[in-house]
């Protein structure tokens, strides 16, 4: 096939992404309420302990009235007394519904803060079983007043990482507890015609007087639209004659009926085969022709254990290589119990680097992929699961490798029944200095980025292998069979960037 250029390729290919966005199952960078039986949801360090997303500011992150960040300045302050008396509370936020209105910033909550005094202030939750101690957000505008019920609260205390989305109270304190609550404003009718806005909480204790000032919550980041980068699959549609191009090292479509030849290692016998349109899986979708499936069985922990070892297959070991396969999670997939591990790139050399082989730098390394427990109902990214890099490196503290979750843009929360172009970039260190790189893209989209790994202390560490693995755990097997599917694998020296399709 003739090679085209990437400027007329951008006039006849469509690139092969998935569809649809995080945005229609809500908005992921919203705190979550969680248990505090599973502890999955907002707490000190996390705004999202279920899906891993930290913070910048421990207790919780915020913006005022000027929009500085962690500022001073409340949309509204009140005073509250310790006269031991139930009453409500009422803060005028009208300045902050309005922003909400006519989009001068997202609706992310209402953070509540002690701004001066050292009490401790109690307020009923949406959870009391007295509804009358339930927070309202009343509203009025030229078509009278409506009375808004939260859609999630709860506090952040200093003194556990434990969750407390499900309490029947809320608490703020000086520097000890912070309370957050959110309204859909979706429920408002003609939000931007609202002309007063009133924050109502009631106080069932007082312990001690506080000035409690309203900010409104800043945490994580916009998952804003934006164009996939193209890379050398850019200049093959449908990935035809790629295996040509002088930067790509290997590539597989898993077509071939003795597809394991292609390896230096597969397998592991009965967990793995290739499969087409027909596999008894009603939301099945093929990419394209046939599709690797692996199983993790019943009571099982590994499910692929397939090498590429660049030595034995090219006659050398290199120092930077990106891969990208595509994956997809099938509809039997649930981590309820444990993560596990996915393909990536190691240098383990049978010595060190994965099965609690602490790394020294001397010995081996690996930067395998990783899954976590899929994300429970009630929470902003529900049904996803989140994925990432399980890396063993020079530095690492405990015996097993460190847990780097692709969060840039929510990008490496996959749902079911999709298609996903997987990319992953590693650069070696230079021995002894912390400069190896780590890089992952979703769909043509930056997931994730560290550029101060030291993985080796001796340049006789290099990449050894690709390593196609699914393993559940840790040590806790998979409660019930569930399924991946890959395909579409190219090892590469460049950046290579999701498949393009012809329209």
């Amino acid at each position: 096939m003739q090679r085209s250029t990437l400027s007329q390729v951008f006039f006849y290919f469509v690139v092969f992404v998935s569809t649809g966005s995080l945005s229609a199952m809500g908005e992921p960078s919203d705190w979550a309420e969680g248990t505090t039986q599973h502890n999955d949801g907002a707490n000190r360090e996390h705004y999202n302990q279920a899906a891993s997303l930290p913070w910048k500011h421990f207790m919780g992150d915020w913006c005022d009235a000027e929009g500085t960040e962690q500022g001073e300045v409340a949309y509204a302050v009140v005073e509250v007394l310790d006269d031991d008396t139930r009453k409500p509370v009422r803060w005028d936020v009208t300045n902050l519904v309005k922003e909400w209105g006519d989009g001068t910033h997202p609706n992310q909550g209402m953070f509540l803060r002690v701004t001066d005094g050292s009490g401790r202030i109690a307020f009923g939750s949406r959870e009391s079983a007295d509804t009358t101690l339930h927070p309202k957000l009343e509203l009025t505008g030229e078509w009278g007043t409506v009375s808004l019920n939260a859609v999630a609260d709860t506090f952040l205390p200093k003194s556990t990482y434990r969750c407390q989305g499900q309490a029947d109270e809320l608490r703020v304190s000086d520097k000890s507890e912070n309370l957050l609550i959110r309204f859909d404003m979706n429920q408002a009718n003609k939000v931007e015609a609202i002309t007063n806005a009133t924050l109502v909480l009631q106080s069932t204790q007082q312990f001690g007087s506080a000035s409690v000032g309203v900010f409104r919550c800043n945490q994580g980041e916009r998952d804003l639209p934006s164009s996939p980068v193209l890379g050398i699959a850019a200049k093959y549609a449908n990935d035809h004659g790629i295996a040509d191009d002088p930067d790509v090292i290997f590539t597989t479509g898993f077509e071939q009926s003795n597809w394991e030849r292609e390896w230096t290692q597969a397998g592991p016998d009965g967990k793995v085969d290739t499969v087409d349109a027909d596999t008894g899986f009603e939301s099945f979708l093929p990419l394209q022709g046939k599709a690797l499936r692996s199983r993790i069985g019943k009571g099982e922990f590994t499910a692929l254990n397939t090498l590429y070892k660049f030595d034995e297959q090219i006659g050398s070991e290199p120092e930077e290589v990106y891969f990208r396969y595509y994956l997809r999670l099938a509809d039997d997939w649930n981590q309820t119990v444990q993560g596990g591990k996915l393909p990536g790139i190691s240098g383990t050399y049978g010595r060190a680097g994965w099965g609690g082989r602490k790394s020294n730098g001397k010995d081996g390394w690996s930067a395998r992929g990783l899954f976590q427990k899929t994300i429970p109902e009630g929470n902003p990214l529900a049904g996803r699961t989140p994925i990432g890099f399980y890396c063993y490196h020079a530095d690492m503290e405990g015996t097993y490798g460190a847990n780097w979750v692709w969060s840039q843009a929510y990008r490496g929360y996959l749902a079911t029944n999709r298609w996903y172009a997987i990319e992953q970039q590693c650069r070696l260190n230079t021995p002894g200095e912390k400069d190896g790189i780590l890089r992952a893209w979703v769909d043509g989209h930056l997931a994730f980025e560290k550029t101060d790994v030291r993985f080796r202390l001796t340049d006789e560490l290099r990449i050894e292998q690709i390593w196609l693995n699914l393993y559940h755990g840790g040590k806790i097997a998979s409660p019930h069979d569930q399924h991946i599917f890959l395909d579409n694998v190219v090892i590469a020296k460049k950046y290579i960037g999701p498949m393009v399709k012809q329209p």
